[in-house]
Formats: structure tokens, sequence, C-alpha cells
């Protein structure tokens, strides 16, 4: 009797196994916790993967339902153009001096940043970006009144920063839709920036005051955006600053001949308005 209830045993255990080896064979295995139903033409046929889709590992022993699409395919060299442009002028801005007193003012921020990079793993982009920027503020007159016991005027004020830059960045993709169209991105980029400004005040009637300064700056920052193909090898990216650490030093030199040091550090972790970038990629 008792070999009779061993057999029974043996075979509903070779029973419970291949039920689930055949469920297993209508399946794929995306990564280590996730399955996806697909159906097979044969019971012949061998199991194919989908081919754009890849492997993420879970973090710890949960899933946390992430699927990443192929975007940017391992071996693929990438190029591109990103540029922003901001600008201020108080003549489009009537509501904001009538409130406060009297404007006349103007502000452009310009920059371009071209770069290439080379896909070390799928979705995984690793490259260099250079850059230029370019800002003009003129203060023509600003009489501000905020109360009886608090008003006050400025006047013929001009600044300009012309600055150059060389990075390092690493970009991971984040594909999410199965066309490998659609996608979101984050950029972590090392940039060292050096150029000069000039700042003025005052006329040369009234004795023209001018300090020249010479910036080096070391900046590590976080970037994230979106990614469209409108093309199969082109897309359309923004991106926008949300933190980032920096390292600046400054040397001044006025119209006496006086010089001056300033270094300075700090960081942001807030969305920069003044760092969105519009760009063009080209995936080769």
């Amino acid at each position: 009797m008792k070999h009779i209830y061993k057999i029974v045993f043996v075979l509903m255990l070779l029973l419970g196994v291949q039920e689930a080896s055949a469920q297993l064979r209508d399946t794929i295995v995306i990564h280590d916790t996730v399955y996806v139903e697909k159906t097979r033409p044969s019971r012949k046929a061998n199991i194919v993967e989908s081919a754009n889709l890849i492997r993420i590992k879970p973090l710890g022993r949960y899933d946390r339902g992430i699927v990443n699409y192929e975007l940017v395919p391992k071996g693929k060299w990438i190029g591109g153009l990103t540029f922003s442009y901001v600008s201020f002028d108080s003549d489009d801005s009537s509501l904001l001096y009538a409130l406060l007193g009297d404007m006349d003012m103007n502000l452009s921020m310009k920059s371009i940043h071209p770069y290439v990079g080379y896909a070390v793993r799928d979705n995984m982009v690793i490259g260099a970006k250079f850059g230029y920027s370019h800002i003009v503020g003129d203060l023509g007159s600003l009489d501000l009144n905020l109360g009886s016991d608090l008003s006050f005027s400025l006047s013929n004020m001009r600044y300009s920063e012309d600055l150059y830059s060389f990075g390092v960045f690493h970009r991971s993709y984040l594909g999410l839709d199965t066309s490998g169209r659609f996608g979101l991105f984050n950029e972590t980029a090392l940039t060292y920036r050096r150029g000069t400004s000039n700042y003025s005040s005052g006329t040369e009637e009234d004795g023209l005051k001018h300090t020249e300064t010479t910036i080096n700056e070391l900046r590590l920052g976080i970037n994230p955006g979106v990614v469209v193909f409108i093309l199969p090898n082109v897309s359309a990216e923004m991106s926008f600053g949300v933190a980032g650490f920096k390292y600046r030093s400054e040397k001044q030199r006025n119209e006496s001949g006086e010089e001056g040091l300033r270094r300075n550090s700090g960081a942001n972790f807030k969305i920069n308005l003044l760092d969105i970038n519009i760009g063009i990629t080209l995936c080769l």
C-alpha cells in the first residue's frame, strides 16, 4: 500500500511540472520577474522575444513594472545641436512697471550646444558637448516706488557675458512605446566654462565706471527631457535643468586698474526656467 501512495505522489509531481513547463513555453521573459503572454503560431516554433525590448534587472526582489523599449541601439553614434533663447523687453510688460514704477530695460540670453556621443549599451550614450552662451542686459532707467518709505532709481547700466564651454555627458533613455518613437531621457553632464563679462554704469559726462571680469566655472548638472523620433534616424528633444552643483572663480579689474578675486560654490535643486533647451539629434 505504501508503494502505491509513492507512485501516485510521483505521478502528480510530474503532471505539475509538465503543466508549468507548458505555461512557460507561451511566455516571454522581459526581466527577472515580469512575464508577457505571447501566442505562438505552432507548438514546435521557437520562442521569439520582441526585438526592441531591453532587459532591466529588478532592484532588489520586487518588480517595479518598468518596461524599456529600444530608442538608441548599442553601437550607434549620435550627433546633434541644442539651443535656447530667452528675451525680455520692458515695452512688452507694461502691467509690471505700471505697478512698480517707470522702467526701461531689455535682456536677452542665447546659447548653442553641439554634441556627439556613442551608445555603449542599448539606450545608454556617453559623449562630449561644446557650447557658447551670450547674455546682454541694458537698463536705461528704473524708478521703483514700493511705498512711501521705499523708493529708488537706477539708470545707464549695461551687462554682457560671453562664455565658452566643454563637457562630457552620460545620457540614459527610456523608451515608452513599442515602435521606438517616443521616450524620456536623463542627462548628467560635467562641464567647464570659461569667458568674460563686462559691467558698465554712468555716462561719459558723469564719469563712466567699467568692470571687466574673467570667469572660470566647473558645473555638474542633471537635465531630464523628452525625445520624439520624427524620422527613423532624426529626433527632436527638449530638456531642462533641475539640479546642479557649481564652483565659480571670478577675477575682476575696474577702470582704475584695481583688481579683485571672488570664489563661490553652491547647489540648486529646482527647475531652472532659464535652462530650457530645444534641439535636433541625428542617430547613425
